[in-house]
């Protein structure tokens, strides 16, 4: 059995998701790599906090991201199969590329650097942010934003759950509107806006201070977070990543792409956020949970 694998994003940190792996010598081992390159001691952080060290916006995403590295590496070495293809929610897709051997670890890491330093130079503290809403539809979505010319749809979770990024002024007053109509809405705990226009002017930096990485070609297909293509060339697959900064996320349109490849779902990291997601997507497709170390058999 060859696994899909899909990978979390940002808000799946939490003290107590290094449980069950700190005596893991892969796990560690991929732990250290990252801790080696940031500076930062996210083992510590995983297993005892403080929680608002490691949910700020420069630790949350690298701690995401090396613990689902880390979970994977652990799994192949305990005879976990070559996955049948993987994509990744978010930066989740960072993880993917990384999985795929597209490029290391460390180039990932470097990508959060470079967005976090060109998001801070270019937007003021406190003046960019972004926002959720469940329970209403796209096009109601896109009713209420033809009267917010600078917010943005940045992320399409399901049928009725999405992202809106931009102005923290005009997120509040879009919360206000829709919040009458929806089951739940309220701002993120992000300060860019994330998977939207506003980040495009970085593209080109962030390029720059990552020409040194030279990506390879993955070692099994990547499915597009943004439109659900299949991907088989190393310099395709790093292109999405850096760009999907700028993109917005289609996570319906990846799992349909992910079905393309087989149905064994298998969610690379901490929580239910993929599983959840996934689920009110296609009701049928089960997706497990590799948080927990497994002896696998073929």
């Amino acid at each position: 059995m060859a696994p899909i694998l899909v990978f979390p994003g940002q808000a799946t940190e939490t003290i107590g998701m290094s449980e069950g792996w700190t005596h893991d010598p892969e796990w560690n081992k991929a732990m250290s790599e990252a801790e080696e390159f940031t500076g930062y001691a996210l083992r510590s952080w995983m297993s005892h906090g403080p929680l608002e060290t490691l949910r700020t916006q420069r630790h949350a995403p690298c701690v995401v991201l090396a613990h689902s590295v880390s979970v994977y590496r652990a799994h192949r070495a305990a005879g976990m199969p070559l996955p049948s293809g993987a994509s990744g929610h978010s930066m989740g897709f960072f993880s993917a590329i990384v999985a795929a051997g597209v490029v290391p670890l460390e180039a990932t890491l470097e990508l959060i650097n470079a967005t976090e330093d060109y998001a801070e130079a270019r937007f003021m503290p406190g003046q960019m942010g972004m926002a959720f809403v469940i329970g209403i539809s796209e096009a109601d979505i896109h009713l209420v934003l033809d009267l917010h010319p600078d917010l943005m749809l940045s992320n399409i979770n399901g049928k009725a759950q999405f992202t809106v990024s931009g102005p923290r002024i005009a997120l509040h007053d879009f919360i206000s509107e829709v919040a009458p109509n929806s089951l739940k809405c309220g701002l993120l705990p992000v300060r860019h806006p994330l998977h939207c226009e506003h980040m495009a002017p970085l593209i080109p930096y962030i390029k720059a201070r990552l020409e040194a990485w030279v990506p390879r070609n993955p070692a099994f297909p990547l499915i597009s977070p943004l439109d659900g293509r299949r991907i088989d060339n190393g310099f395709e697959a790093w292109e999405e990543t850096v760009v999907s900064i700028a993109s917005a996320v289609n996570w319906p349109m990846a799992v349909i792409g992910l079905k393309d490849l087989g149905t064994d779902f298998f969610e690379c990291g901490f929580g239910s956020q993929l599983k959840n997601l996934t689920g009110w997507i296609d009701r049928g497709l089960k997706v497990e949970s590799l948080q927990a170390p497994t002896v696998w058999t073929v």
